[in-house]
């Protein structure tokens, strides 16, 4: 599978496309800030940051239209169908099946419903397409949400991740969670070290085991830098590094969400991947963060010095770390 391209973080309810949200407002009368497509593009766009929690407001919105069985089948199928005409042939797509109760499903059935779509776009598109479940942070059921991925791996579940904001919600607030999944065959990764300091990723790895970190940029904060590397300064630097922990990097939604203070220019991504830290790229939110994975690739060509052999090792890391190769 080395050099297929591989996207390992992507959120479900951040990829919706513009005129599938206004044909579900329409029938389900919510409401909307326009009904014109490209201004709703450039409303999920503009104002996102998490720190003031703007970003969540607009997740609430998308969650809101994928609350019926049909709409989460037609998100995930479409989300397949986008997906390979950006030409990535495997993906790893998240959500929070317990944000999609409201009119009564099961949690079983939201997972059901994410499946059928991913199995639909297969067969129509191609690709290899599967789940990862998340339990949110700043919420007491990501145990239930643990239980629900072991539960649902014949369904295309994969892994388990902690989502939502970071900070004053540190991973080890669900180590029962976490360590029901490590017991386990499903695959664990959580979001530390986006928004919040390294304390975070050290966190999640030591106390939680994770496998992967979504984003973990902020492990910069555990290294001195020497000309253009990264050399680790840290015990948890050397970790990531020495048993090349997959940090699932998304340029394009660091720079937008302001979560910290980073541009286009100065991410770091590839500068850790050049110092030998197991580095991908990835999308996070394709509607908040108006991104495909070819253009985080375009992106870090022409702001961050990638180069050819750059691109090989993104791409090998990312098949390496589906958690069907792990």
């Amino acid at each position: 599978m080395d050099n297929q391209i591989s996207l390992l973080h992507d959120h479900l309810d951040g990829g919706l496309r513009p005129e599938t949200i206004i044909e579900i407002a329409s029938k389900e009368n919510i409401e909307l800030p326009t009904k014109n497509e490209d201004e709703l593009a450039d409303w999920f766009f503009e104002n996102i940051s998490t720190k003031n929690n703007q970003v969540f407001n607009k997740f609430a919105l998308t969650i809101s239209l994928m609350q019926k069985y049909e709409y989460i089948e037609r998100i995930s199928y479409e989300a397949v169908e986008d997906l390979r005409n950006d030409n990535v042939q495997n993906a790893e797509i998240r959500f929070a099946p317990l944000q999609h109760l409201n009119e009564g499903t099961s949690p079983v059935e939201i997972v059901k419903a994410a499946c059928a779509g991913l199995i639909e776009g297969e067969k129509d598109f191609g690709g290899q397409f599967n789940l990862i479940l998340c339990g949110m942070r700043q919420n007491n059921d990501s145990l239930d949400v643990a239980k629900l991925a072991i539960e649902t791996t014949n369904y295309k579940v994969v892994g388990f991740d902690l989502a939502g904001p970071e900070f004053n919600y540190p991973p080890s607030f669900h180590l029962e969670a976490c360590h029901l999944i490590s017991d386990s065959d499903v695959g664990l990764t959580i979001h530390a070290g986006e928004a919040a300091d390294l304390s975070y990723i050290e966190d999640a790895i030591i106390n939680c085991k994770a496998e992967r970190i979504g984003h973990g940029w902020q492990i910069i904060e555990g290294c001195k830098q020497e000309g253009d590397l990264f050399i680790p300064n840290s015990k948890i630097a050397d970790i990531v590094l020495d048993d090349q922990i997959p940090l699932e990097i998304c340029i394009s939604s660091n720079v937008k969400s302001g979560a910290s203070e980073v541009s286009i220019e100065n991410h770091p991504a590839i500068a850790l991947l050049k110092s030998g830290f197991k580095v991908t790229l990835n999308t996070d939110n394709r509607l908040m963060a108006n991104t495909t994975l070819s253009k985080e690739f375009k992106k870090a060509k022409e702001f961050l010095k990638l180069d050819s052999s750059d691109k090989e090792l993104l791409l090998k890391n990312s098949s390496d770390s589906l958690f069907t190769n792990l």
